[in-house]
C-alpha cells in the first residue's frame, strides 16, 4: 500500500533536501471505490501487530523496529510511524531512521517518507499539509 501497487494510477516524487543528503519521497495514488479505505485499513492493521522485522539490505542482515506515533491531523485519516535499524559498527554505529506518514483523503492516498542517519527523520509537516489540501480541493472540483 505504501508503494500503491493496487492503485488505478500513482505518481512517485523524490525530494532532495539542502540539509539532508538522504532525501525523501512521496507517492500519490488514486483508487476506485473503497480501495483507498481498504489500503489504509490494511496498513493500520499491520501497524498494530508488526513491531519489528528482519531483512537483508546493502549493509547485510538487519533488524528493524517499527514505532507508531501520533499522526498529523490531515486528510480524512492519517498514520505516522518510524522504522529504525542500527547501522553496522563499521559505519559508525547509530541508527537509520525512516519516517513514514500515510494519509487518505477521499479516494486518494498520499505516502510521505523521510530518511536520516544518526538523527531522527521527520518529513516536513507543512509540505504534507500543503499537498493534502491540494488533493482534497482537487476532489471537490
Amino acid at each position: 500500500m505504501l508503494g500503491a501497487q493496487t492503485a488505478s494510477a500513482y505518481v512517485f516524487q523524490t525530494f532532495n533536501w539542502k540539509k539532508n543528503i538522504y532525501g525523501g519521497s512521496s507517492t500519490l495514488a488514486s483508487y476506485q471505490g473503497t480501495k483507498a479505505q481498504d489500503a489504509f485499513r490494511q496498513l493500520q492493521d499491520s501497524l498494530r501487530t508488526c513491531k519489528s522485522f528482519t531483512g537483508v539490505g546493502w549493509v547485510g542482515k538487519f533488524k528493524a523496529k517499527v514505532t507508531v506515533e501520533q499522526a498529523p491531523a490531515v486528510g480524512d485519516e492519517a498514520l505516522s510511524f518510524h522504522v529504525t535499524s542500527p547501522l553496522p559498527d563499521g559505519d559508525g554505529g547509530g541508527l537509520r531512521d525512516e519516517h513514514h506518514v500515510f494519509v487518505r483523503t477521499g479516494t486518494i492516498t498520499a505516502s510521505f517518507e523521510e530518511l536520516n542517519v544518526g538523527r531522527k527523520a521527520q518529513f516536513p509537516l507543512r509540505l504534507i499539509k500543503k499537498q493534502v489540501d491540494r488533493l482534497s480541493n482537487a476532489q471537490r472540483s
